[in-house]
């Protein structure tokens, strides 16, 4: 862990940084989130096309659950 880092509790339960990919994942799915639908889609897709398969895939769990838990 990098010293400027701070730990911390996702909303799932995961213990993790704020320099982790965990973190990183989270953010960029809540700033999703945040983004009308078509705008979601396409950064799904551009993310597939560059076959990041882990964001992918990581992306869509923060995604649900931010959904599933607003």
């Amino acid at each position: 862990m990098d010293h400027r880092a701070k730990e911390i509790t996702l909303p799932d339960g995961t213990q993790t940084d704020t320099w982790s990919k965990e973190y990183m994942y989270y953010c960029e799915a809540l700033s999703f989130s945040k983004k009308p639908l078509q705008f979601r889609r396409d950064m799904l897709e551009k993310i597939y096309k560059r076959n990041q398969l882990e964001r992918l895939d990581k992306v869509k769990y923060w995604l649900t659950h931010i959904w599933e838990h607003k």
